[in-house]
């Protein structure tokens, strides 16, 4: 199994964490590639950002023909139905893949975001991909830190009363286990969730082929 995940932001910190969670998470088997883009900022935010990441994006993946699936690795799942439409590998959204197990795995989710300007995006993504009435609230964490996660995540859980949290940002990615095992509510990163199903996705696509 071989995949491509490309962190749509530029920053380098953000690659690492996710290479991190991808050595945790992984068989030894798999082959997990990381990018970066070079054309966006550190955390994209806004639509704008989007479209200055579409030709960097297309060419990963025009380009990964030796891949069997991508991760789009932005809580945002920024040009991710055009990605889909240029090949015929997988290609998940780590927002896509958190939202909709987390609406599988709980009875109401709460997001944890970096910034207020994201909320209505990710509100919007809910919508997209089924889950609105699964998505209750989201909360803001400016931190990376998993005690400052845990924080925002049982600020949630006392004031909404949810039992699911979804990570809304790849630099969140290895906090989930921390804010499980404190709170004892499932927490889902989209780093992990998106790894398994493009690997099953993949797989599969595999045995109908052969």
């Amino acid at each position: 199994m071989k995949l491509l995940i490309i962190n749509p932001n530029s920053d380098e910190q953000t690659r690492l964490r996710i290479v991190e969670k991808a050595k945790r998470f992984a068989p030894k088997d798999w082959i997990v590639d990381v990018v970066s883009l070079r054309s966006t900022p550190k955390l994209m935010s806004t639509y704008e950002d989007v479209a200055n990441a579409t030709p960097e994006m297309e060419q990963l993946v025009r380009d990964g023909k030796g891949y069997d699936a991508f991760i789009d690795a932005c809580h945002s799942d920024p040009n991710l139905d055009f990605l889909k439409e240029i090949t015929d590998k997988p290609v998940i959204g780590i927002a896509e893949a958190s939202m909709k197990i987390a609406s599988m795995e709980g009875n109401g989710f709460t997001i944890i975001s970096p910034s207020p300007l994201s909320i209505p995006k990710k509100r919007v993504l809910a919508h997209k991909y089924c889950c609105d009435f699964y998505y209750q609230s989201s909360v803001i964490c400016s931190e990376n830190d998993e005690e400052s996660l845990y924080k925002a995540a049982k600020l949630a859980v006392e004031r909404d009363h949810i039992d699911t949290i979804v990570l809304g940002c790849a630099n969140y990615t290895n906090a989930d286990r921390y804010i499980e095992k404190k709170l004892g509510i499932k927490v889902f990163d989209g780093i992990a969730c998106a790894l398994f199903i493009a690997a099953g996705m993949a797989m599969y696509r595999n045995y109908k082929i052969q």
